[in-house]
């Protein structure tokens, strides 16, 4: 399957949408559950998860030399201003959604860690009274509006398809909010219509790649220091001047 084909719209069997919008109708000022409320303490004093040794599913369909940089635990540029503002940002609105998620009871389980062989580790957003795989994501007005001609980016279905191989479950469910403007879309796949075994044919070339010590060639934006990967690579300071496996540190 090409991701070109993975293309959906909002497909009619919302799973989260009218839960969620009935009880903002009676919850405009929320008062969250004493679990919801226990677990946002919980998130606020967590440190970051240490991604050294692992194939980050978050990060599986981007650049593979930022990967192999990753599972090396190569030191990374801190964020500017702007940066750590747009990641809190992320951080606040995965909050919200799952302190109402576990407050209605939408929501089994929030931040679930999942390492299950394949190489692969990551943190789902939650799972589901449905037991389907939910993934929160903050994006401007600009990318909001692809959604409804393109769908969600190749990495984000990637993203998912790594949870529902790693967690063995069938179904993923995107909550896109816009930003700008909080408008948001519910977008529900079955496994069968993600790239499963696209995921896994990336997991074992990263991991082979890995074992082999090759490193792979910087992507051509980066090589030309323009575009915003480049912009937001926490190793645009070095990735250039390294040529070879030996030369990471």
């Amino acid at each position: 399957m090409r991701f070109s084909d993975v293309v959906k719209t909002q497909a009619p069997d919302l799973v989260v949408s009218k839960r969620h919008e009935a009880w903002l109708e009676h919850n405009s000022n929320p008062v969250y559950s004493d679990r919801a409320l226990d677990f946002a303490a919980t998130q606020l004093h967590q440190m970051p998860r240490k991604r050294k040794g692992t194939i980050s599913a978050s990060s599986l369909g981007s650049c593979v030399r930022k990967q192999q940089f990753e599972y090396l635990g190569m030191p990374q540029l801190p964020m500017d201003t702007k940066g750590a503002m747009k990641v809190q940002n992320g951080t606040f609105m995965h909050l919200r959604w799952q302190m109402e998620g576990l407050t209605e009871g939408w929501l089994d389980e929030a931040e679930v860690p999942v390492n299950v062989g394949h190489g692969l580790a990551g943190t789902m957003d939650g799972v589901l009274y449905n037991n389907a795989v939910l993934e929160l994501k903050s994006i401007n007005a600009h990318g909001f509006a692809g959604l409804v001609t393109f769908g969600p980016p190749k990495e984000h279905l990637v993203q998912m398809s790594a949870y529902l191989i790693c967690s063995n479950r069938n179904k993923g469910v995107f909550i896109y909010e816009n930003k700008d403007t909080q408008e948001y879309t519910e977008i529900v796949y079955e496994r069968s219509e993600l790239p499963v075994v696209d995921v896994l044919s990336l997991s074992r070339s990263v991991q082979t790649m890995i074992a082999d010590q090759e490193l792979e060639e910087p992507l051509n934006d980066c090589i030309d220091k323009k575009g915003w990967r480049y912009g937001s690579c926490p190793y645009r300071d070095r990735c250039l001047s390294i040529k070879k496996w030996g030369e990471v540190a």
